[in-house]
């Protein structure tokens, strides 16, 4: 990762979240089933610059071209990860565990108690790299209420639910 900072995220940062986003769902072209998210709805740089406003969504930069993010919301006790997204051609290069790495620092240093996600089972790229972070996929039927309306809402608008899952990594 050489050249390559991490830092906090500025409102003008938000304007190119959602291409990021764009390119960083090409991944799902390759899954089955999944290959309709690739030309989803992404967050605006409006909803982006709610939460840049928090101080909770660092971006990957090489000097001022940003080429991922990770998007972050404080909830009760926990940080919750609300989109980690990495531009394709970017992706595999250890920027998303740095990205993650930086959201768990900001997590302990605030004494919040996890990190918290909703994601997609059994893919590589989602519940099977945040495994070997250490997340643990939680019992569906032990949900706390935030991740069970956040799965409940996906599902809503669309993510196929039984492909769904929450994650949690202790702090």
């Amino acid at each position: 990762m050489s050249g390559i900072s991490i830092r906090l995220a500025t409102v003008d940062d938000a304007a190119i979240l959602p291409d990021i986003e764009r390119s960083a769902a090409k991944a799902f072209l390759a899954i089955a089933g999944l290959e309709w998210i690739a030309s989803g709805t992404v967050m605006s740089a409006e909803q982006h610059r709610i939460y840049i406003d928090e101080g909770t969504v660092w971006v990957a930069a090489t000097g001022k071209r940003c080429f991922g993010f990770v998007t972050t919301a404080i909830y009760g006790d926990a940080l919750h990860i609300i989109e980690l997204s990495v531009e394709d051609g970017h992706q595999g290069k250890g920027v998303g565990r740095h990205l993650l790495e930086t959201a768990k620092i900001y997590a302990t240093e605030n004494g919040l108690a996890a990190l918290t996600l909703t994601t997609f089972r059994d893919l590589p790229f989602n519940e099977q790299f945040y495994r070997k972070l250490g997340y643990q996929t939680l019992d569906e039927t032990a949900l706390p209420d935030r991740l069970a309306d956040i799965l409940k809402f996906e599902i809503e608008h669309g993510l196929p639910g039984e492909r769904r899952c929450a994650m949690r990594l202790p702090l």
